[in-house]
């Protein structure tokens, strides 16, 4: 972290800042980023972001990777090919399941439990879906291709394609999905659909009073 800091710390006087304005920028106390600046504190990926953002200095200078940030996209990835990311000496590291989801604001998350010998098919929706393999193993069939998912392995579809899951006789799979289409509507949608379903009143109805 000695390195990190010093380099933020740097690129910090490259633009005449104080600790202070840092604070300002980047909405981290002026203390935190003291302490980072000198390698007495970690950073997380988001603080990092921050710091970054405010100070324009290019993130992926400043952590360790298992790969190349290329941003292709593969439609299923093995948990050994996934980008592992380090900042500095923290303890902490990430690991990427996908390649970064510019255009895919996430709807919906949870987790598909399917039990062994089980089938779905045709699973066509709106948007794209990204899973990670928790638990057990999994066969997905997309795009003319079968691929053998096991745990740790991730994927991402777009979810307009026709996808059929499968899973073998003796094991089945919990699977955590994020999905780009909202299936269920929160109670503001659902309020909102009752209004529109509800029957009309007539001009000189009276409504009940009281409390609902």
């Amino acid at each position: 972290m000695n390195g990190l800091g010093s380099r933020l710390r740097e690129a910090r006087g490259n633009r005449g800042w104080t600790l202070e304005r840092l604070s300002e920028e980047c909405g981290l106390s002026a203390s935190f980023l003291s302490q980072v600046e000198r390698g007495l504190s970690t950073l997380s990926i988001v603080s990092l972001s921050a710091i970054c953002s405010a100070l324009d200095l290019p993130m992926e200078t400043l952590f360790s990777s298992s790969a190349p940030l290329d941003g292709s996209t593969a439609r299923v990835t093995s948990a050994d090919r996934q980008l592992l990311i380090q900042i500095g000496d923290s303890p902490v590291s990430y690991r990427y399941l996908t390649a970064q989801l510019p255009e895919a604001p996430i709807q919906e998350l949870l987790i598909a439990e399917f039990p062994a010998a089980c089938e779905q098919r045709d699973s066509t929706h709106e948007g794209e879906e990204l899973g990670y393999v928790l638990e057990g193993a999994l066969d997905l069939h997309v795009g003319g291709e079968e691929y053998h998912l096991s745990v740790g392995d991730s994927y991402r579809i777009q979810a307009s394609e026709p996808h059929d899951y499968r899973t073998s006789k003796g094991l089945g799979a919990k699977v955590l999905m994020a999905v780009t289409q909202r299936f269920i509507a929160g109670p503001r949608q659902s309020e909102a659909g009752r209004g529109l379903l509800a029957p009309d009143r007539s001009a000189g109805e009276e409504r009940d009073g009281g409390a609902d």
